[in-house]
């Protein structure tokens, strides 16, 4: 496991891991449900989590149904760090939804928000220690650490 690395995944991220099975996103998903990644996510968070990946479209693409993400969702609440939502940090971004992500990565004390949505986050996560990055990037150094 990376050094007192907690991570945030943002919703793009969530959907693209039940969408592409080979991907960097699965990778980390999987690494989060075998407990050698800790993962944090708020309750609002992981109900954006479950209204987008019970979206008809996202089913579809993803070959599964609402059972399937329904077990994805019970595995991420039970091996993820509660995010206490003890102070409201928003207005930081112009999406509410990205707002939510910052907010539950500075609550939780995250030390990674991971997306494929960099420019839209912008330098906001610096002001809290949090450092942006994509899928690829903590999973290249994930697998190189596990070699």
């Amino acid at each position: 496991m990376l050094f007192h690395t907690i991570v945030v995944l943002d919703t793009d991220v969530i959907v693209s891991a039940v969408v592409i099975p080979t991907g960097a996103s699965r990778f980390l998903l999987h690494e989060i449900g075998l407990g050698r990644l800790p993962a944090a996510a708020s309750v609002p968070l992981l109900l954006e989590y479950e209204a987008v990946l019970k979206r008809s479209e996202t089913l579809s693409r993803a070959g599964g149904t609402t059972e399937d993400m329904d077990a994805i969702l019970d595995q991420l609440a039970s091996m993820r760090r509660r995010a206490p939502i003890w102070y409201l940090w928003r207005p930081q971004l112009r999406d509410a939804n990205d707002d939510m992500v910052l907010e539950a990565a500075a609550n939780a004390a995250a030390t990674h928000l991971v997306t494929f949505n960099i420019r839209d986050f912008g330098t906001a996560p610096n002001r809290f220690g949090i450092t942006l990055c994509r899928p690829a990037e903590i999973a290249r150094n994930l697998r190189h650490e596990q070699e």
